[in-house]
């Protein structure tokens, strides 16, 4: 440098200005008669300068780290805030006599009352009622993780189009959404963006599990996401089922041109499988969105239900807001209270002297089960609800089509009297209705009513306390393989489904096997049966037990004050005989030791 700078100086008429680090402007001839002042000048200017940028960025790491100790301050005060909130309304619920649970079941234990809350709508006496408010009535409100957001901007450009975004109106859609996502964190960035309702009251709605803040849920999806399903965007999680949509609709079109020729017993019960077939696989799928990339192909499909003699509408509600969230919840997973006073499958439930005789009349109440969802849709058409869920967020259209449905529904099966004997037409339809309701119904029931997928006791707490991905994978069993897998639609696998109702079901048997080996490393049990007659079996024998079990009340006192368990009684005495659980069990644990075991860690209770 000051070489140069001598060069520069023997040129003649090279003079310069510069501008030295204390901003006083020098002649550059100056610089060869005290270079080397230059020189050290420079270097201690460097270094002053360096130690005030040290005293500037310390002053900043301090400022930074005081303004998140506030924040975090902040924060805590809030939590604390909402807690004491919390307690003092619990409190208030003591004082007036009535204490609710998520997991209640009619009647009275003790002395006081015990009511299950509805999750979307309001609580007895509460202040507040945002279903009737005037002020939100006419607003399609949701609530995401305590915040209540608008979700009436969304609905021209929900990638899964607006059928399935219906669910989510007009109450706590936490679980919908974080389970319905593969990639949750972009559907949350979007979420973010929709308008929130400021002074909603937010506390009057009861609050939905959270499955992201489920570690095994979370090891779980990560997998799947990069084992399986790496490319992002690509909906390859929903792609796979072309080929089973073909060969069940032609198999369907085959078995109602035989019946339409020849109405008989038989093609009556041919035409039942192929219903059968549908409302497990295709319709099924399709209604949850995952059948195909596309909501409007998903749509169509769905709408199948309709044809085989249910309502694609009411499916959704029964199905997806009350069963997948609230699994095997004795209060709000309606599968589990509709079947009441016929079966009883759950100890819970009052138990009448007739229930000991369950396991034999059972076989003359599956068949039916058909007739009881017409009841039932046409019930809940009037309604507005599924009893499980309220229709807060259908539409004029989808309301319609309950009833377009059962008219092209029966038009289908009275389409023959035009050539052949109304008898004939009238057995086949019978045993339609017969064969249909038995395959669907021994295929439904096995996977959450067998002793390894019931929770004996009630642990406490509400619903949105509990470990989500926990509940799916203890409240659900599996069996079979890809087999089963083809024929069901994924029913056989799930504890697969449940975790990830969104996935076309082509992808769970790949699922399965993560499921397994992460399961394994959190300690949780897996049921998995080899085949079908060997889960049947089990759950014969649990109709049995069910049938003559005392019935035990519920533990209202949430988890982080009381971590009791009632251990009122033994329940299920069934061997278990799972691959999982033989795996497990060392044969001195009986199956009340193992579901006590999973009621334990269902709950975080220690």
């Amino acid at each position: 440098m000051i070489a140069v700078m001598n060069r520069m100086n023997a040129l003649p008429g090279r003079g310069m200005s510069v501008t030295t680090d204390r901003g006083k402007r020098v002649n550059s001839s100056s610089f060869s008669s005290s270079s080397s002042s230059c020189s050290r000048y420079s270097i201690t200017s460097r270094r002053r300068h360096q130690h005030g940028f040290n005293d500037e960025r310390t002053r900043t790491r301090a400022v930074t780290t005081k303004t998140i100790e506030v924040r975090m301050n902040q924060q805590r005060q809030q939590r604390q805030q909402r807690e004491q909130q919390e307690q003092q309304r619990r409190n208030q619920e003591q004082r007036n006599g009535i204490r609710t649970s998520a997991v209640a079941i009619p009647g009275v234990f003790g002395k006081e009352k015990v009511q299950a809350p509805r999750p979307d709508c309001a609580k007895e006496g509460a202040i507040e009622d945002p279903w009737n408010d005037p002020k939100w009535k006419d607003t399609r409100w949701t609530i995401y993780r305590g915040t209540a957001y608008d979700l009436g901007p969304f609905f021209e450009k929900h990638p899964g189009g607006n059928w399935l975004l219906n669910l989510a109106i007009g109450r706590d859609s936490t679980a919908l959404l974080e389970s319905y996502h593969l990639r949750p964190e972009v559907a949350v960035a979007r979420f973010r963006m929709l308008p929130v309702l400021e002074g909603f009251p937010v506390d009057q709605v009861p609050k939905s599990p959270r499955p992201n803040d489920s570690a095994l849920y979370n090891a779980i999806r990560t997998r799947v996401r990069t084992e399986l399903f790496p490319e992002e965007g690509k909906n390859k999680h929903r792609q796979g089922g072309d080929f089973a949509t073909c060969v069940i609709l032609g198999f369907a079109v085959f078995a109602y041109s035989i019946y339409y020729m020849f109405p008989s017993v038989l093609s009556g019960a041919l035409l039942g499988l192929a219903g059968a077939w549908i409302g497990l696989t295709i319709q099924h799928c399709a209604n949850h969105g995952a059948m195909s990339p596309s909501p409007i192909v998903n749509n169509l499909l769905g709408l199948t239900d309709d044809l085989i003699g249910g309502s694609s509408l009411m499916w959704r509600y029964h199905h997806q807001v009350s069963h997948h969230i609230h699994c095997n919840d004795n209060a709000l997973d309606q599968d589990v209270f509709t079947a009441m006073p016929l079966l009883r499958f759950d100890a819970r439930r009052e138990r009448k002297w007739f229930h000991k005789f369950q396991h034999i009349y059972l076989f003359l109440a599956f068949p039916m089960m058909q007739v009881a969802f017409q009841v039932g849709d046409i019930v809940g058409l009037f309604t507005k609800d599924t009893e499980g869920a309220k229709l807060h967020g259908a539409t004029a259209l989808e309301l319609s089509t309950v009833v377009i449905g059962k008219i092209a529904h029966f038009s289908l099966l009275l389409a023959p009297l035009a050539n052949h004997a109304t008898a004939s037409i009238l057995a086949g339809i019978a045993s339609f209705v017969a064969v249909q309701g038995m395959v669907l119904a021994c295929t439904f029931a096995v996977s959450h009513n067998v002793a390894e997928a019931k929770i004996p006791e009630d642990t406490g707490g509400e619903a949105w306390e509990r470990d989500w991905g926990v509940q799916q994978l203890v409240t659900s069993a599996d069996w079979g393989g890809k087999i089963g897998n083809f024929f069901t639609g994924g029913l056989n696998l799930q504890v697969e489904h449940h975790l990830f109702p969104a996935i076309c079901f082509v992808h769970y048997p790949a699922i399965a096997k993560i499921v397994k080996e992460e399961a394994a490393k959190f300690g949780i049990n897996y049921a998995s049966y080899r085949t079908l007659p060997g889960i049947f079996i089990q759950f014969m024998k649990f109709v049995k037990d069910m049938g003559v079990a005392d019935q035990i009340g519920d533990i209202l006192t949430v988890k982080n004050k009381n971590n009791k368990l009632a251990l009122q009684i033994d329940i299920a005495k069934t061997a278990l005989n799972s691959q999982a659980n033989n795996d497990k069990n060392d044969g001195t644990s009986s199956s009340w030791d193992i579901q006590r075991g999973l009621a334990r860690r269902m709950f975080n209770l220690q």
